[in-house]
């Protein structure tokens, strides 16, 4: 009878054991960063998109105003060095065109209030939609209602887009690793680790506070449109090897896919890269 109550006793500190290894296990994994098996919806084919090849061709949006019959149109363009490079990590800028189509004659419209909200896009739910900047942008004055808009009169707005700061790397951390106790201490990453963690593009989400009034109308009323669209990250990393004296030995470029997959697609010597960089087919690596 003794020896059948030792027999219990190791079997249940074997399961204490058990549980308590498998628990060290998934607690090391997620301390070295979760990978999700649940994959988003491919946000391309959500949402209209820029891409850097296809800027110049991108077509405006045609966005409706809610109980009225006229359109706001809204315009969205890279700056010239976010459009050869947008990436993550990057500042970034966007600008932002916004006016009527349709407008009757005797209505008159302005922008109350523009608020942008700048997130990532990822395949993988842990990096998804983790918020990276947010923007308003209001008339400063008490002399006018708001900017002005119609068919003629434009709003040009500038969406400055911080690629690294507190609250973003905040979200990312637990994007990474999240919940997890332990040792680890949040840092700044680098492009390649949100490439590696698959993401492949920035979603601007916008809304639009219009007020407007007809010719016979005492006050204005308010309505809110809304619009999205996703602006595709350079999934290219290049990598510089030094030799002792610190001169460049070699170069690779590499290319990720959307679930972050890397592979190499160009290979090049010092005196190779130097001359693509001055033929400007890749972008010059600061060491």
């Amino acid at each position: 009878m003794e020896n059948l109550k030792i027999m219990d006793k190791f079997w249940e500190n074997k399961k204490k054991l058990t549980a308590l290894g498998l628990g060290f296990v998934l607690a090391t994994t997620c301390l070295t960063g979760c990978v999700s098996e649940n994959i988003t919806n491919d946000a391309t084919a959500l949402y209209d998109v820029i891409s850097q090849e296809e800027n110049e061709n991108w077509v405006p949006q045609e966005l409706d105003v809610p109980g009225e019959d006229f359109k706001l149109i809204a315009e969205y363009s890279c700056d010239e060095n976010s459009q050869k490079s947008w990436t993550i990590t990057a500042d970034k800028t966007l600008y932002i065109t916004a006016y009527t189509k349709g407008l009757p004659e005797n209505t008159r419209v302005w922008i109350d209030n523009v608020h942008i909200d700048t997130s990532i896009i990822s395949s993988y739910e842990e990096m998804n939609g983790i918020m990276q900047d947010t923007m308003d942008d209001r008339i400063h004055n008490s002399q006018m209602m708001g900017f002005p808009i119609s068919d003629d009169t434009k709003y040009y707005g500038v969406n400055a887009i911080e690629g690294s700061n507190e609250t973003f790397i905040n979200g990312s951390f637990y994007g990474f690793y999240g919940y997890a106790s332990g040792n680890i201490e949040q840092e700044r990453y680098t492009e390649e680790d949100y490439l590696e963690a698959g993401v492949y593009a920035n979603k601007i989400s916008a809304v639009y506070d219009l007020l407007i009034q007809d010719a016979d109308d005492l006050e204005p009323r308010s309505v809110s449109v809304s619009s999205d669209i996703v602006v595709l990250a350079s999934n290219q990393i290049t990598k510089v090897s030094t030799d002792g004296s610190g001169e460049i030995s070699e170069v690779k470029v590499y290319e990720y896919d959307r679930l972050g997959h890397e592979s190499e697609v160009a290979s090049y010597s010092k005196e190779e890269y130097e001359q693509a960089v001055e033929e400007g087919k890749i972008l010059k690596k600061t060491l």
